[in-house]
């Protein structure tokens, strides 16, 4: 019996420290435009945090001017929704730009930054060269907003009323990496199969001891 429950003990305190999953959200705000980051940074876009630790942050660049050096991007993650929060982490990295007007896809590494699930944050960039643009979307005639958890944010006014972005419905292309839903992990279905075995067994195995006590007060 009390290996019994040994093993179960051991079986749920394996499921409970079980890592969360890392997720990746991606947004993609359908758009091809582009926005300078040195003109009109830091730019960068406001959004809800899905999970507590975010692990990587990534936008979608473009080439605006291939004449330019190929600089260093500066990241830094915001406490808040506004582009004069308190900066949570900042990194750096050089983007491997393309072509001109080629979007591509370059990821910050934060390690592992805790967070609040639900809350909003704003991630953004600044440049020291006007090489390297941010995707946006939607298309200029769009009028819906594509993504309902925050905005794209510029430092100087980018967009004229024709954009529709003055209008708050144009967010960024990004996507990031999370784990550790304060929800907690959810368990694989092997796992949910090993803890019903153990509570069936357990609850055999007290039935069965429940049977022989009687047994022995009959006697």
């Amino acid at each position: 019996m009390k290996r019994m429950m040994t093993a179960v003990a051991l079986a749920m305190a394996t499921v409970a420290a079980m890592p969360a999953q890392a997720a990746t959200v991606v947004q993609d705000a359908g758009g091809t435009r582009g926005t300078s980051i040195f003109q009109y940074g830091p730019v960068g876009q406001s959004f809800t945090m899905v999970g507590a630790s975010l692990t990587s942050f990534g936008f979608q660049f473009q080439t605006i001017s291939t004449a330019q050096t190929n600089a260093a991007l500066t990241f830094a993650l915001l406490d808040g929704s506004t582009l004069g929060a308190t900066v949570l982490r900042q990194v750096t990295g050089t983007p491997v730009a393309g072509a001109a007007r080629q979007n591509f896809w370059y990821d910050f590494d934060l390690g592992s930054l805790a967070l609040t699930d639900g809350a909003t944050y704003t991630a953004v960039v600044s440049a020291t060269t006007d090489r390297l643009g941010l995707v946006y979307g939607p298309a200029a005639n769009a009028t819906a907003d594509g993504y309902a958890g925050g905005q794209l944010l510029t430092s100087k006014p980018a967009f004229n009323a024709n954009s529709n972005c003055t209008k708050g419905i144009c967010d960024a292309n990004f996507r990031f990496t999370s784990a550790d839903a304060t929800g907690g992990a959810v368990p694989e279905p092997a796992s949910w199969a090993m803890l019903l075995l153990g509570f069936g067994v357990v609850g055999a195995t007290l039935r069965r001891a429940r049977g022989l006590r009687v047994a022995r007060q009959i006697v």
